[in-house]
């Protein structure tokens, strides 16, 4: 596994660091400013910090605490191309209408701007984070790297509580959460 400030991805030397040529899995981590603005966002109706928070998976990295907020995996592209797309994609009228926008930045900027098309509010939101990812030795879009991965991503799921982790997301003591989360992505289209 290796951790980035999701900000250093920005830079293309460093974003080429990571395998162009294997697929992977990815967390992302919220320091505790970012996740106060995710989970009592201006755009929901409760706040669920307090309620949601002792759930959380916490790491500390350089005297700093982060939740564990949202996995994902990269398998019919590279884990490079898939990180690229969350973090550096633009939000151009095409990919929000067509619902090409990458799932975690339609949820952040849902959350943090009330509008999908505010790239701006966005990446500041990611420039917060720290991603860990890992790429493994498949080939891409390759059934073994399916089986693997999407188990991985399963383990994940099953046991950790992710709040931007809306697909198959079970966990009762995110309910309200992600019923609220879902309702913000809908009206923030607008």
């Amino acid at each position: 596994m290796k951790i980035v400030f999701a900000r250093d991805l920005r830079v293309r030397q460093i974003l080429l660091e990571i395998p162009s040529n294997k697929p992977g899995w990815y967390r992302w981590w919220a320091p505790e400013k970012a996740l106060e603005l995710l989970l009592n966002s201006h755009y929901i109706n409760n706040k669920h910090l307090s309620v949601i928070r002792p759930y959380l998976t916490k790491q500390t990295w350089s005297k700093t605490d982060y939740y564990f907020i949202y996995t994902g995996i990269a398998v019919k592209d590279s884990i490079q191309n898939r990180l690229n797309w969350h973090i550096n994609q633009h939000h151009t009228k095409s990919s929000v209408e067509s619902g090409f926008l990458s799932t975690f930045r339609k949820t952040i900027s849902s959350l943090v701007a009330g509008n999908q098309y505010d790239e701006d509010a966005t990446n500041v939101l990611i420039d917060m984070l720290l991603v860990e990812y890992c790429s493994l030795d498949y080939p891409i879009k390759s059934d073994k790297a399916k089986e693997d991965i999407e188990k991985i991503e399963d383990h994940e799921m099953a046991n950790n509580y992710l709040p931007l982790n809306i697909r198959g997301n079970k966990k009762p003591e995110l309910r309200g959460f992600l019923n609220e989360l879902k309702e913000a992505r809908r009206t923030a289209l607008c």
